[in-house]
């Protein structure tokens, strides 16, 4: 069985289409878990009221996105958890595909599908894991890549066209198996929420398991729908601590110095 989790703080109307769009999608045996990280808004604390078919669980604080995961697995009764963005829309049945290839292969031990934009264009949602030389060349590629008719864009696109082992898949759509998840402690709590996908698969891969890259299935992430624009500076300050601690978790001191130096010459060093 597949245990979809599904983590919400705020916008009930985007976790509302989230969790329909996959019902009305997949046909297969599962459940859903949705957390709500204790929302400030009614509609989102009481939305288990008016969904069919799901699980829900409301934190009385916002224990972040690892937490808030890690405590819906704990009752999760699937082999594979699907973690599951509510800013997702399902637009076809990405699972079955993807479930086929975890148990067909057992060397494999997560799958992130292809992402897209809301007008189905191209979005990056793997790549190489973080240190100082590849979070450089991500940030010129990135930049470069904004436009739907930029040629860096449709190269990425072309790039990844294939299944292929990756060393990060995004945690907006995330395949694991439960019992890997289990082993490794789940998400790192003490990354509240970004880098939290990236550190899991580099100890994943630690493992011995492969991170796979899977385009042939593909939803869209809206990408920040979740996120509004009074939690900005929150959500940057956030960011750089996790950033920070993902360096002193897995890089040397030399990269962990660069990036301290660097942050506090831009003035985006965490306070």
């Amino acid at each position: 069985m597949l245990s979809v989790i599904i983590l919400q703080y705020n916008n009930a109307a985007l976790t509302k289409k989230a969790i329909e769009s996959f019902q009305k999608r997949y046909r297969g045996e599962y459940e859903i878990i949705l957390v709500d990280n204790n929302s400030t808004e009614e509609e989102a604390r009481h939305i288990g009221q008016h969904l069919h078919n799901i699980r829900f669980i409301q934190n009385e604080t916002n224990e972040g996105f690892s937490r808030g995961n890690n405590r819906a697995a704990q009752s999760a009764k699937g082999e594979i958890l699907l973690f599951l963005n509510n800013d997702t829309i399902t637009v076809s049945d990405f699972v079955p595909d993807v479930l086929g290839v975890l148990r067909k292969d057992a060397s494999v031990g997560i799958i992130g599908p292809k992402l897209l934009n809301e007008d189905f264009s191209f979005q990056i949602s793997c790549g190489k894991l973080p240190s100082i030389l590849h979070e450089v060349i991500d940030k010129i590629i990135y930049s470069l890549a904004r436009t739907k008719a930029s040629r860096v864009l449709r190269w990425l696109e072309k790039k990844y066209s294939q299944p292929m082992p990756v060393e990060w898949v995004t945690g907006a759509a995330l395949f694991i198996r439960a019992h890997i998840f289990k082993r490794l402690g789940g998400f790192d709590e003490q990354l509240f929420m970004f880098f939290e996908d990236k550190d899991l698969c580099l100890r994943t891969r630690l493992l011995g398991k492969k991170v796979i890259y899977f385009p042939s299935t593909s939803l869209i992430h809206l990408g920040g729908g979740s996120n509004t624009s009074s939690l900005k500076k929150t959500t940057e300050m956030i960011y750089r601590r996790s950033q920070i601690s993902y360096y002193k978790k897995h890089l040397g001191l030399f990269q962990q110095y660069v990036l301290t130096l660097y942050l506090k010459i831009v003035r985006k060093y965490p306070s």
